[in-house]
């Protein structure tokens, strides 16, 4: 009956010419060859790919010339039917015709091209080859390599690849030291994939140019909370004080990175209009984000920002405090004699009144070291008195700490007969000695230590 499916291969009606394809695909008769050839300009391309591959199961060496014809089709999937066919011959004809597929748009193709011809014993030999079989196996940073060559097929496969192939390809534009790379990046920000877009960003960050602020500022409203979050390092690297007014919002986005990395950025940037958004900063709920913030306050140099770093000194996480402490050093070497600073202290005192035990006790060290650790002398100017000196600052902390003597919690009257003997506070010695009958033996013990050093520091005297 093979007259009758050959007339069905020529049928008006695309379903009885593919199940006559699939039945000659089935039962392979040299016989059929010229019907075979002549349907590889059928309009259907399912019934070309199945043509084909009947064709590449023919015992009959005219196969080869229909098949290499067949790698001129316009569908990939009759492209790769073609190539599976042709896989296992040795003519030589078919190299050449493989080679230009490696350059085809659509990945597959591409790749399975090139795997067949390195099969094959082929290897590249000429610069335009070695970058479309490097490009076609997925060595795109090998590709990178080749500089300015590369643009134009790195931008194809942006536009073609695979998910990871995409990603790849916007990374290795991103090391081509060539401007031309700018246009296929800003293009690759249209892309729906938030991987390719956060690689274009990133890419478009390290070219240095500050005018791309503008073209990737928009990405900062992106749905995506890792494409905000480079966008906003992509910034802080082109380091363009245009950034500065679009980047302060970004420290009330909704995702923890995106915050940190604002802080980080306006921080680097350096410029002073931030300055009220990163004092605001300082209250978020993520520790990171406040640690940043520090950072990035220390670096603005700034005296305004003194206040609010010192109240950041009672934070709960120690690293922020640490990080606190290590910008107003870089504000001012002095900061603890500053005004600004005992205007933070006055606000303190009143955080001592918090149910929180570890915060009061966090506070009452900090007004320890405020007090014990300042200047013992200042340079004061003509005719100018101080409006605060060590010594009322000593004993504003006794104070404090004596008050705390009666706190219900046992963390905190250890910790203030600790700093009462550090003081040295000569009038706290009949609360300390009311202390050593207190019920928790950790008081018992601080309240006894300080006795001790209250009286080698009389002994000194």
């Amino acid at each position: 009956m093979l007259w009758l499916t050959l007339r069905q291969l020529k049928s008006k009606q695309a379903p009885a010419r593919r199940r006559a394809a699939e039945e000659l695909c089935q039962s392979p008769d040299p016989k059929a060859y010229s019907a075979l050839a002549a349907a590889l300009t059928d309009p259907d391309d399912e019934v070309r790919r199945i043509v084909v591959t009947a064709l590449g199961r023919l015992e009959d060496d005219r196969r080869i010339e229909a098949l290499i014809t067949a790698l001129r089709d316009r569908d990939p999937e009759v492209l790769k039917a073609a190539l599976t066919g042709l896989k296992n011959s040795t003519d030589e004809r078919i190299a050449p015709a493989m080679i230009p597929l490696m350059r085809h748009m659509d990945p597959g193709v591409r790749g399975y091209a090139a795997t067949l011809l390195y099969a094959r014993g082929w290897r590249p030999e000429e610069r335009d080859e070695q970058l479309s079989y490097q490009i076609a196996t997925g060595q795109l940073a090998k590709a990178a390599l080749h500089g300015s060559a590369a643009i134009q097929a790195l931008e194809t496969v942006i536009q073609t690849g695979a998910y990871n192939q995409r990603v790849a390809a916007v990374e290795a534009l991103g090391k081509i030291d060539d401007k031309r790379v700018i246009k296929p990046l800003l293009s690759a920000l249209r892309s729906n994939d938030p991987s390719v877009c956060a690689a274009a960003i990133s890419a478009l960050g390290q070219t240095g140019d500050a005018q791309i602020c503008d073209n990737i500022v928009g990405m900062l409203r992106h749905n995506d909370g890792h494409v905000r979050a480079v966008t906003v390092e992509a910034l802080a690297r082109l380091g363009a004080g245009r950034a500065v007014e679009p980047l302060k919002p970004m420290l009330r986005d909704p995702v923890w990175d995106v915050r940190r990395a604002a802080a980080s950025a306006l921080g680097k940037l350096k410029d002073a209009r931030a300055l009220e958004a990163l004092t605001n900063a300082l209250r978020d709920d993520d520790a990171d984000v406040r640690e940043a913030t520090a950072i990035a306050l220390g670096s603005l140099n700034d005296r305004r920002a003194i206040a609010p770093l010192v109240k950041a000194l009672a934070d709960s996480t120690s690293g922020v405090r640490r990080i606190a402490a290590a910008a107003l050093s870089r504000i001012d070497g002095d900061w603890s004699s500053s005004e600004e600073a005992q205007g933070a202290v006055a606000e303190l005192k009143n955080s001592l009144q918090e149910q929180d035990s570890d915060m009061r006790y966090t506070v009452s060290s900090l007004l320890t070291s405020l007090g014990v650790h300042s200047p013992e002398t200042e340079v004061l100017l003509p005719n100018e008195m101080p409006t605060s000196t060590p010594e009322k600052r000593r004993k504003l902390a006794a104070s404090l700490f004596l008050a705390c003597l009666c706190d219900a919690d046992n963390i905190l009257r250890q910790a203030a007969a600790e700093s009462l003997g550090r003081l040295g506070e000569q009038r706290a010695e009949p609360a300390l000695q009311r202390a050593l009958r207190d019920t928790d033996s950790g008081v018992r013990l601080a309240a006894e230590q300080a006795l001790l050093a209250l009286q080698e520091s009389r002994e000194t005297q």
